[in-house]
């Protein structure tokens, strides 16, 4: 894994363009990863989807997981699955691929790094318009995690242009953003932009 940028998918916020078309354009821009949460669809439309965003990914070096589904990230052939803590910590399945977990507390981060986790998804760290109702965990829980944890940490949760500079200095790995490349007019530039706050 590299660090940078991961793309996490909602195709129900995409204003212009398909969602094959956001991906393709983003990691044009030099996304790390595309992440496919798309969590109202059955396997079979997932698939298929899958199917058509990782087309849009071969010429880049972009890894591509699929959250929430490691049936269709297998069958797919996808770089790895990301999983909630619970789905996580019940997962008994082999797979040879990046198993990313999302975690809310340092208690699941280093219980998801002692089951075998490849990295991390911290959050929500500022507050975020996917998640109003609830202050963010703010930089010092970030740090905390980053500091306890051997494995990648990605923090997600209202990253900009403007706070992004901050996640990294508690030790992020990178950041995870969804709103803001679904709903932009020109994601490859919008990544650009946040690579260079990165100085990546």
């Amino acid at each position: 894994m590299d660090k940078g940028i991961y793309v996490v998918t909602n195709r129900r916020l995409i204003k212009d363009g398909t969602l094959p078309e956001i991906a393709e354009s983003s990691v044009k821009g030099g996304a790390t990863a595309i992440i496919l949460r798309e969590k109202d669809l059955d396997d079979y439309s997932l698939m298929n989807l899958a199917i058509k965003v990782k087309e849009k990914l071969i010429s880049s070096k972009a890894l591509f997981i699929i959250n929430g589904n490691y049936k269709v990230a297998k069958d797919v052939d996808a770089d790895g699955v990301h999983l909630s803590f619970n789905m996580f910590m019940n997962f008994e399945e082999e797979f040879d691929g990046l198993l990313g977990v999302s975690i809310h507390s340092l208690e699941e981060a280093i219980l998801a790094e002692q089951k075998g986790a490849s990295y991390l998804i911290a959050g929500h760290i500022f507050e975020t318009s996917c998640k109003e109702s609830m202050k963010g965990r703010g930089v010092d829980f970030l740090k905390k995690i980053c500091e306890s944890v051997k494995i990648p940490v990605i923090a997600i949760g209202g990253i900009s242009e403007y706070n992004i500079n901050h996640i990294m200095k508690c030790g992020a790995y990178g950041a995870a953003i969804m709103s803001s490349v679904m709903q932009s007019e020109d994601p490859e530039n919008y990544i650009c932009k946040l690579r260079h706050k990165l100085d990546l």
